[in-house]
């Protein structure tokens, strides 16, 4: 069932299998937003958490997924999509920049930015 413009309820819901398939409405359009942006289709590699799960993943219970406010989306360029979402948003919300993804998310009041890329020096011989 579709819940915004590109994502559905399985798309977004907890990947533990909890049954939590909720998300905030401004981050579904902000991850519409994304998906214009990129001009392709991408599916979410996490979206909404129970607690239960979000702790699993090694992540802080004051993150935006329990909360069903963020989202973290796979796409061929991460850089470029953060770098459009800073400036199109700057202000706003929290925007993570990972090696394959971008964190979303419709965090209120004061807005985040972090870069959590590795840095690759050589090539393994």
């Amino acid at each position: 069932m579709k819940i915004s413009k590109y994502f559905n309820r399985h798309e977004i819901a907890c990947r533990c299998g909890c049954g939590l398939d909720t998300m905030d409405a401004v981050t579904l359009q902000l991850a519409d937003a994304c998906r214009d942006f990129v001009g392709a289709p991408i599916t979410p590699s996490s979206g909404a958490r129970c607690l239960a799960h979000n702790r699993e993943q090694g992540s802080k219970d004051t993150s935006q997924h329990p909360m069903c406010r963020a989202m973290d989306l796979p796409v061929p360029d991460p850089a470029a999509l953060y770098v459009w979402l800073c400036e199109n948003y700057p202000n706003k919300y929290g925007f993570g920049l990972y090696n394959t993804f971008v964190h979303i998310d419709s965090r209120t009041g004061r807005p985040a930015r972090w870069d959590k890329r590795t840095k690759i020096i050589g090539r393994a011989k």
